[in-house]
């Protein structure tokens, strides 16, 4: 996936600092602003305690209506390059100034998409708990889980959904978080140059993923034997012992998937 500074800015005409407009609202015009439309700058006041996501959110999009301009445009550009830079100092430090996360280039593509297609955790959890929105779709309709899944990142998409990310937007092609499972333990069953540890990790972030997946359906019985498979993981000490947790996964993958087919006739 290409990143966002792809096309190089021409430069804009300085202009005339902004009249404040309000509590909250400054406008701040910046030369060479990279983008052709408007937006205000919303510098918040950091109240005490944490800002749930979800009011970030509605607080972006009522402000996004104004447009970027200036220095605001070229923090949101640098955000969506700091992203797809893995760049986490710099997107902490511009979210904590206010720049808002939702903010998408001329292709749709947030600082999340970026994030979730390259696989940062660290990121995406960042963004999401500063009002990032994991349904946002870019310009080809890609919501960040989609993103997240078709580059195979399992803890992206385990994040993403406790982000509140829908579960039936994962995939054009009505893949979902069970067939990554099955394609990843496919692999794992092979067995080419995995060790130990590698195999523990890779199975317990498949089963995180599921966990969390299958509880957004309301599927809880389904949960609670990844419950048990997790427990059984943890009590792992051989090779063996784990390549027997991964086939009993890959069953109740299987299972799953077997089971979800029957729902949709």
């Amino acid at each position: 996936m290409e990143g966002d500074g792809g096309a190089a800015a021409g430069s804009e005409p300085e202009q005339e600092p902004a009249p404040e407009l309000g509590p909250g609202l400054v406008l701040g015009p910046v030369p060479g602003a990279p983008l052709g439309y408007l937006h205000v700058l919303w510098q918040r006041e950091e109240p005490a305690g944490k800002i749930p996501a979800r009011r970030l959110r509605r607080a972006a999009r009522l402000h996004r209506r104004l447009g970027p301009t200036g220095k605001e445009s070229h923090a949101l550009k640098r955000l969506r390059e700091a992203a797809n830079s893995n760049d986490l100092d710099t997107v902490q430090q511009l979210l904590e100034d206010g720049t808002d996360p939702c903010a998408a280039d001329d292709k749709g593509r947030t600082a999340l998409h970026f994030a979730s297609c390259n696989g940062n955790d660290r990121i995406v959890q960042l963004l999401l708990d500063h009002g990032a929105d994991p349904n946002q779709r870019d310009g080809l309709g890609n919501t960040p889980l989609h993103l997240a899944a078709c580059t195979n990142h399992v803890p992206v998409i385990t994040t993403l959904l406790r982000g509140g990310a829908r579960v039936d937007a994962l995939d054009r092609a009505g893949r979902t978080p069970l067939h990554l499972a099955k394609s990843k333990l496919n692999i794992l069953q092979e067995g080419l140059s995995h060790s130990l540890e590698a195999v523990r990790l890779e199975v317990k972030q498949i089963i995180q993923m599921l966990r969390e997946y299958l509880d957004r359906l309301g599927r809880h019985e389904q949960k609670e034997q990844l419950d048990d498979l997790c427990s059984r993981l943890q009590m792992t000490s051989t090779k063996e012992q784990v390549d027997e947790v991964t086939d009993l996964l890959a069953s109740f993958t299987s299972l799953s998937l077997q089971m979800q087919k029957m729902e949709k006739r």
